[in-house]
């Protein structure tokens, strides 16, 4: 049996409340510069600011760039996605609220993951497919469904 290792999935829980944060604050910006795609742009150009500060005082090194020009075409998407789902975040929040956006958000990333942990793609570990992992994900997807459910109509004037 494998102990529950709670400093980690504290700080998964607690990474979680960030973007559970950012996106209702990427929406408010993004509504005061006019645009939902200004607002993504704003919260990225921060997260590249804070992240090569923190790099550089923390590792204080810079990588040979050949390595990111020899890598797989796939490394490309990582940033893609971030893209993607910043400015998803901003336009979507307002429209579904933030506990059905991330239900949603949190299906879809299930629901993948399980496929990354089963093949071991981007040369991770591979996880097996148990019934209680489907169970998992089929867990999360009925929340979804209720809070959607639960939302109809619910929006406070």
């Amino acid at each position: 049996m494998n102990l529950i290792n709670w400093p980690l999935l504290l700080t998964a829980v607690l990474l979680g409340t960030g973007l559970g944060l950012q996106a209702p604050i990427n929406a408010w910006i993004g509504r005061r510069l006019g645009s939902p795609y200004w607002g993504a742009s704003f919260s990225i150009g921060i997260s590249v600011v804070v992240i090569l500060a923190f790099t550089l005082l923390v590792i204080r090194s810079i990588p040979d760039p050949r390595i990111v020009w020899a890598a797989p075409w796939w490394v490309w998407l990582g940033g893609i996605f971030g893209a993607i789902f910043v400015a998803g975040a901003v336009i979507l929040v307002p429209r579904l609220g933030v506990a059905l956006f991330f239900t949603c958000v949190v299906s879809g990333q299930m629901l993948i993951s399980l496929l990354v942990d089963r093949f071991g793609w981007f040369e991770l570990p591979m996880r097996s497919l148990t019934l209680e992992r489907i169970l998992g994900v089929v867990l999360v997807i009925a929340g979804m469904l209720l809070i959607q459910r639960g939302s109809e109509g619910s929006e406070v004037p």
